[in-house]
């Protein structure tokens, strides 16, 4: 828990905005259940809300991964659905449902809308709970990355993961970010490897919202 408390807060003085430490002081202890735990929007965790997942919207995430990944490759292809299914359930509860792809630099209406900031810390809690029980075998939970202006990007950061018995090689084999920054509220998060990421990397074409309703 003491891990992930101090990436949370870490996270949030790097990349597209900063914010008050204040807000996040109690958010991993509300870290130990899918029914209730914060969530950052507004640009910077400006706005940071109580909310969470029902057991059966939790059931439906559960079954993004039955039967289970035969390959952590495998297992990230579900990791993208679930987190694309978690953010549909999210998005009403806290009117972050329009939020739109990527995020304006100058964004004087930010209510409902999420910088890497917000994304980054709202996966990084939903790949903990997701690891918490059990869901997530293949991969364990990493630290941020960051891109700076040097890198030819706006400062930028992601969450990311490490394949198990892979967790010491930073930017390298078995590490990967989840960035669902780059596409709507409900698409699928990108995840590729972090070395590549960093290039700076960025998607050809927007991703459709993922509708779960058709699947």
């Amino acid at each position: 828990m003491q891990k992930i408390l101090s990436f949370i807060i870490s996270i949030t003085l790097m990349g597209c905005a900063s914010t008050s430490n204040e807000k996040l002081v109690g958010h991993a202890e509300d870290l130990k259940s899918h029914k209730r735990f914060g969530v950052c929007s507004g640009y910077g965790c400006k706005t940071y809300q109580k909310t969470g997942l029902t057991d059966q919207e939790w059931q439906k995430v559960k079954d993004i991964f039955i039967p289970a990944p035969e390959s952590p490759k495998e297992e990230r292809q579900r990791i993208s659905l679930a987190i694309a299914q978690i953010e549909q359930f999210i998005g009403p509860k806290t009117g972050t449902d329009n939020d739109k792809a990527r995020a304006v630099v100058l964004n004087f209406s930010t209510k409902g809308q999420m910088d890497c900031i917000d994304e980054a810390f709202n996966t990084t809690s939903y790949l903990f709970l997701l690891r918490r029980d059990g869901i997530i075998k293949l991969h364990t939970l990493g630290q941020h990355l960051r891109r700076n202006f040097n890198d030819l990007s706006y400062p930028h950061s992601t969450a990311t993961i490490h394949e198990i018995g892979l967790e010491k090689n930073i930017g390298g084999s078995g590490h990967f970010v989840v960035d669902s920054w780059f596409h709507q509220n409900g698409a699928r998060a990108e995840i590729i490897p972090a070395n590549e990421w960093s290039g700076p990397w960025y998607p050809d074409k927007k991703k459709a919202r993922y509708n779960f309703s058709a699947s």
